[in-house]
């Protein structure tokens, strides 16, 4: 594990407990290392801010994000050289295993996509204040439970929004909502979705929304009860793009 001073993994700890909810280390040195040894040196770095959950705590393997290598596209007149894209990923924060939501998310850059592939981080308080200025009406809705994620690991109920003192936590993902409540067989009402669908516009508000490409070494460490974050489309035909990701409480 790279050395943090005490000035330094303060100042970590300020940015993710009293900033904006999220701190980057550039420029981890990298050579010689095993994609493993990496996810391994993410699982250490974010140890300075909460205590790592263990690795299996979604599926085998799920430290390690990274891209099967795309088929090149047929030969065509303007094809482009760069190969197939991989589809963007909605905001949303992560929800692991037992005993819920992490708190703590680390993603390390092993590899970046060729092209793409930028981080997306918007702030959950942000969002609740766009909504309580122009359709407050929703609000009520998003402190009430949802069901998140079909498998039974996985599974679970609780709300958009929480307030926890005088701050305001999220947990937000679209899709697990709609697989949620399609296994437990409670289909969204329509005050529901109208609720989703206006927490999903002002996600694709740009003014609230900061794009963060990481290189390789570099590190994002964000606060999971407050940031949403998500993913530009990119392009990586040879499968060559790897991010790490530890989640710590």
């Amino acid at each position: 594990m790279p050395e943090l001073s005490e000035r330094l993994r303060q100042r970590v700890l300020s940015a993710l407990s009293d900033g904006p909810g999220l701190a980057v280390l550039r420029g981890l040195r990298l050579n010689g290392l095993s994609d493993q040894a990496c996810a391994e040196l993410c699982r250490s770095v974010i140890s300075v801010a909460g205590t790592p959950r263990p690795r299996e705590s979604a599926a085998p393997m799920d430290d390690l994000l990274t891209t099967q290598a795309a088929q090149p596209p047929a030969a065509e007149s303007g094809a482009s050289p760069i190969g197939a894209e991989v589809a963007a990923l909605a905001p949303h924060t992560d929800r692991a295993g037992p005993p819920g939501p992490p708190h703590l998310l680390a993603l390390l850059c092993v590899r970046p996509a060729l092209v793409g592939g930028d981080s997306l981080l918007i702030s959950g308080p942000n969002v609740h204040r766009r909504l309580l200025a122009e359709q407050p009406a929703v609000l009520p809705e998003l402190f009430r439970d949802f069901h998140f994620g079909a498998e039974p690991a996985l599974a679970r109920t609780g709300p958009v929004f929480t307030r926890v003192g005088n701050r305001i936590a999220v947990q937000y993902n679209r899709y697990q909502i709609e697989r949620g409540h399609q296994a437990a067989g409670n289909a969204l009402t329509p005050a529901q979705k109208v609720a989703l669908d206006a927490f999903d516009e002002a996600l694709h508000n740009e003014a609230l929304i900061l794009r963060l490409p990481l290189l390789r070494g570099d590190l994002l460490m964000l606060d999971n009860h407050t940031l949403l974050h998500g993913r530009t489309a990119y392009s990586d035909p040879h499968g060559h793009r790897c991010l790490t990701r530890a989640w710590a409480d």
